[in-house]
């Protein structure tokens, strides 16, 4: 049977939402929920897989902010061990993301350019997704800038402005090596989280002892749990400047900024630095 729109082509019965009976399985996972969600508004074949593998993205930053929270406090609580299997599943998470790209890899500009058209002029913006910004925090990606586009939103506002001030996964990692009697300034351990990192040499230099010397080993593997959720975090950046530069080339994005240089830039700040810059010492 034709369809007058291309635009949802799920059966009506699985994404009405009604309430007519139900099973477990459907009450746990909020089946009917979920399927109503997707609302397209273009004739775009590629915006159906856009906004669920998007919803899919916020999922996992949600999951994220989770799994790295939890491993902040365990590190708070020097419990090194619970910390190692959280991270091991963050980085399982961080592969996942990486993933969500490739329902729209191959989209070109002729395809994006109807859903950019209703999104609006920033609006809609990926710089709106506060789940994110959560994240990045947790993960030491301190800007107080990240905050601006979330000023309408108050008490989403304010949570930002708690998690910019509040430690990262990386402070209490460093907090954790001073209490394992590595040489770090407490100016390391005790300063304004809300301000972006700056690295710093003796940092570098207690991860090179860590490396070195085998009475660290527990930490030498927590460092390398660290590392995959960077790496792993990178490749998702990676991920996003390639679908973009692909669909959007080099127009204008949020409020008019070069939206691939914005992106580039991201890539220049790796989370947590000095596991990548001590190796040239190792």
């Amino acid at each position: 049977m034709a369809s007058e729109s291309w635009r949802d082509l799920r059966p009506p019965s699985a994404t009405s939402g009604d309430d007519d009976g139900t099973t477990g399985y459907i009450e746990y996972f909020q089946v009917r929920q979920l399927h109503t969600l997707q609302r397209p508004v273009t004739e775009s074949a590629y915006e159906m897989a856009f906004v669920v593998s998007s919803q899919v993205m916020e999922l996992y930053f949600g999951l994220l902010c989770h799994e790295l929270a939890r491993a902040r406090r365990e590190v708070h609580d020097d419990d090194v061990c619970a910390a190692s299997r959280t991270l091991r599943r963050s980085v399982s998470h961080l592969r996942a993301l990486e993933g969500t790209w490739e329902s729209y890899a191959d989209m070109t500009p002729a395809d994006w350019n109807p859903i950019k058209a209703r999104l609006g002029k920033g609006e809609s913006s990926s710089v709106h997704s506060y789940m994110y910004r959560h994240m990045a925090f947790l993960l030491g990606l301190k800007s107080s800038k990240m905050l601006e586009p979330h000023r309408s939103t108050p008490l989403i506002h304010k949570g930002l402005q708690e998690a910019l001030s509040a430690p990262s996964l990386y402070d209490e990692v460093l907090a954790l090596l001073q209490r394992r009697e590595l040489p770090l300034p407490d100016s390391v351990v005790h300063r304004d989280f809300a301000e972006p990192y700056v690295t710093r040499p003796e940092v570098e230099a207690a991860w090179v002892r860590v490396y070195r010397e085998e009475s660290f080993a527990e930490l030498r593997a927590l460092g390398e749990l660290l590392t995959q959720v960077s790496e792993h975090f990178t490749l998702w950046l990676q991920r996003h400047l390639t679908v973009t530069v692909r669909t959007f080339g080099a127009k204008p994005g949020y409020y008019g900024t070069d939206a691939v240089a914005w992106l580039r830039r991201g890539l220049d700040q790796p989370v947590f630095p000095e596991l990548w810059s001590s190796r040239t010492a190792m």
